[in-house]
C-alpha cells in the first residue's frame, strides 16, 4: 500500500509526499463515510460515537501505521477524562490545561529530535494539535458546568452532566475533523449527535455546500502541487533567485504568501467538505439563507482581503484563535479584569507552544504580535484623518489610499514573517529576508517613527477638526433657531394684518 500511495507522490511532484497523499486519502475516505453516517438510527447516538471512534482507529493504526501515536493520543485523553471526573478543586482545568500542553510538547520534541521539518513527514502531530483544543477546552468546560460560566460563549459550551466513556471518544474521534481538523466544541458535537442540525427536508441539503468546498479544495490543492513547485520559500533561498531584480522578487513574495494559505487552507477545505456533508456544518440562518460555516477553519474573503494584521487573525485558523481566546486570553483575563502585556504575552506563548519549538514559529508569532500592535496605532493615530469628524464618513479619496496602503502592507508584511514558519531556522530566514534588503524591518521602522513621533502632532490635527466641527454645529443650530424665530414672527405679523 505504501509503494501505491508513493507512486502517487511520484506525479505530483515534489511538493507532496506520499505520506501526504496517504492523509489526503484518509480525508476522502470522510466523504463516502459521512454518507453513510447520515444513514446511522437518529435515534441511537452511541451509534455515531462508535462510527467515528473505528475511524479513527483503523485510519491511525491501519492506513497511517502510527501506532506509537495512536497509544499516546489515548493515554492523554484517559488521564483528561478521569482527572476532571474525579478531580473538583478548581485548579482543576489549569492543572489539565497544563498536562496536556506538557504531552503536546513532548511529541514535538520527538518530532524534532527525529529531524522531522514543517509538514514534510507526516506524524501524529497534527492530530494531537487538534486533540490538545479538545482536551484543555473540556477540562474547562467541565469546570464550568460545575462551578458557573462566566461569559456567554462559556454559558453555551458547559458541561453538565459529565458525558459518558462513549460519547467522550465519540466527540475526540469525531471522523471528519480527526487528523487534521476543525476542533468543534463537545457540547456542540452532543446536540449534534442527539438532536442533529439539519432537517431531512430535502431544502437543507448539504450536498451543494459539500460539493463547493470539495471543488475549492481542488483548486488550492493544484496550486499548491503545480504552481508551489516554482514558488515557495525555499526556493527563495537559492542563489538564483537572490540574484534577480528586486520587482521579480516582490512579485514572487506575493504569490509565494498567498500559497501558503493556500497549502494550510486546502487541507482544511477538504475536511470541511466532510464535516458539511455529514450535516455537522449546519450553522442556521444569516441574511435569509442557510449557513454551513460552523467549523469553518479559514475565511477566505477576508484573509486574502485584509487590511489590517487583526483582519488576518481573525480570519486564519479560526479553530485555534477562538481556543485562545476563550480558553486562554479570557481565562487569563476574565470579564472586568484590566488586560495588561503580560496576559497578551501569556495568550501568544501558548500558541507558540502548541505549534512546536522550531525559533521559526516563535519568530511568526512574535512578529504577527509585534506588527498588529503596530496596526492598532497606525489605526487609532492615523485612521481618523481619512474619516469624517463623526468617524462614520469615509473622505473620498483619502479613505481609498488608506485601504490600499493598508491592504499592501499587510499582505506583503504577512507574506515576509510567515517564511520563518515554513522555514523554521534562523539561518534560513535570514538568506530570504536578506535578498529582499530586510524591507518589512525598514518598512516597521519607518511607519513606526512617523506613529511616534508625528503621532502628538497628528492627534492635535484631528481634535482640532472635530472641535471646528462641533463649533460649526453648534453655529448651524444657532442659525435654524434664529431663522426659525425670524419665519414665526413673520407668521405672527401677517396673521394681524
Amino acid at each position: 500500500m505504501d509503494s501505491f500511495f508513493e507512486n502517487i507522490a511520484a506525479h505530483l511532484g515534489d511538493q507532496v509526499s506520499g505520506d501526504h497523499v496517504k492523509l489526503i486519502f484518509c480525508i476522502l475516505a470522510t466523504y463516502p463515510l459521512a454518507l453513510i453516517y447520515r444513514t446511522l438510527p437518529t435515534d441511537s447516538p452511541n451509534s455515531r460515537h462508535l462510527f467515528s471512534i473505528a475511524y479513527a482507529v483503523i485510519a491511525m493504526v491501519f492506513v497511517l501505521k502510527l501506532y506509537m501515536g495512536m497509544l499516546h493520543i489515548t493515554i492523554t485523553a484517559l488521564f483528561t477524562y478521569t482527572f476532571m471526573r474525579l478531580y473538583h478543586g478548581k485548579n482543576g482545568p489549569y492543572i489539565n490545561f497544563v498536562v496536556a500542553m506538557i504531552s503536546m510538547s513532548i511529541c514535538h520534541i520527538d518530532r524534532q529530535l527525529k529531524g522531522f521539518e514543517g509538514s514534510s513527514k507526516l506524524d501524529y502531530s497534527g492530530a494531537l494539535m487538534i486533540l490538545t483544543i479538545k482536551f484543555t477546552s473540556f477540562g474547562f468546560n467541565v469546570a464550568d458546568g460545575r462551578s458557573g460560566a462566566v461569559t456567554d460563549y462559556n454559558k453555551r459550551m458547559k458541561i453538565d452532566p459529565f458525558p459518558s466513556p462513549i460519547e467522550y471518544l465519540g466527540w475526540l474521534c469525531y471522523f471528519a475533523g480527526f487528523l487534521v481538523g476543525p476542533t468543534c466544541e463537545y457540547m456542540d458535537y452532543y446536540r449534534f449527535t442527539n438532536y442533529f442540525f439539519v432537517s431531512p427536508s430535502k431544502h437543507l441539503s448539504p450536498y451543494r455546500p459539500a460539493f463547493q468546498k470539495f471543488v475549492f479544495f481542488l483548486v488550492t490543492a493544484w496550486l499548491v502541487a503545480f504552481v508551489g513547485q516554482h514558488y515557495n520559500y525555499f526556493r527563495m533561498m537559492e542563489d538564483d533567485f537572490a540574484a534577480s531584480p528586486f520587482y521579480k522578487k516582490i512579485f514572487a513574495l506575493e504569490i509565494v504568501g498567498r500559497l501558503q494559505h493556500c497549502k494550510y487552507g486546502c487541507m482544511w477545505l477538504l475536511a470541511e467538505g466532510a464535516c458539511v456533508l455529514s450535516g455537522f456544518g449546519y450553522n442556521g440562518i444569516r441574511n435569509g439563507k442557510h449557513q454551513w460555516d460552523r467549523l469553518s477553519n479559514i475565511y477566505w474573503v477576508g484573509l486574502e482581503g485584509a487590511q489590517s494584521f487583526k483582519d488576518i487573525s481573525n480570519s486564519w485558523n479560526l479553530g485555534c484563535n477562538t481556543w485562545l481566546r476563550h480558553y486562554v486570553y479570557m481565562r487569563l483575563c476574565p470579564p472586568g479584569a484590566k488586560p495588561d502585556s503580560y496576559v497578551l504575552v501569556g495568550t501568544y506563548t501558548v500558541s507558540a507552544f502548541w505549534h512546536g519549538f522550531h525559533p521559526g514559529y516563535y519568530a511568526l508569532i512574535s512578529g504577527f504580535g509585534i506588527y498588529q500592535a503596530l496596526s492598532r496605532s497606525v489605526r487609532r493615530t492615523i485612521r481618523p484623518l481619512v474619516m469624517s469628524t463623526d468617524g462614520k464618513t469615509p473622505l473620498p479619496v483619502w479613505k481609498n489610499l488608506y485601504d490600499i496602503a493598508s491592504y499592501i502592507a499587510t499582505n506583503y508584511s504577512s507574506a515576509i514573517l510567515m517564511a520563518p514558519f515554513e522555514l523554521l531556522y534562523v539561518s534560513r530566514t535570514r538568506k530570504v529576508w536578506s535578498s529582499i534588503y530586510y524591507i518589512h524591518i525598514w518598512g516597521y521602522l519607518t511607519v513606526w517613527a512617523v506613529v511616534t513621533f508625528l503621532g502628538p502632532t497628528l492627534k492635535q490635527i484631528q481634535k482640532g477638526r472635530v472641535e471646528r466641527a462641533i463649533t460649526n454645529d453648534k453655529k448651524n443650530v444657532a442659525a435654524k433657531k434664529i431663522e426659525c424665530a425670524v419665519q414665526e414672527l413673520e407668521l405672527k405679523q401677517q396673521k394681524l394684518i
